[in-house]
């Protein structure tokens, strides 16, 4: 869910969409890893610490929003000055 909310967010195109759920499932999954680690396990509910997967989560689709504004970025100036 937090990969699609992204996308209807701040994503562009169709393409994205994957990306965005890949990258959200990811961070879930190492928030969720470093919780069991740690011991850190904040909002549990029985043994899912849903606190640190949901930080998790959107840490991933943070970090993919920043590679994929600052690629399209590039993109765009690097198309004005071939103009």
């Amino acid at each position: 869910m937090i990969g699609l909310a992204a996308h209807a967010l701040v994503g562009r195109h169709i393409w994205q969409l994957p990306a965005y759920l890949l990258l959200a499932a990811g961070g879930v999954f190492a928030g969720e890893v470093l919780a069991t680690l740690t011991g850190i396990a904040p909002l549990q509910y029985g043994s899912v610490s849903v606190g640190a997967a949901a930080v998790g989560g959107l840490v991933g689709v943070v970090l993919l929003w920043a590679v994929i504004t600052r690629a399209t970025e590039r993109a765009a100036a690097r198309a004005r000055r071939q103009q």
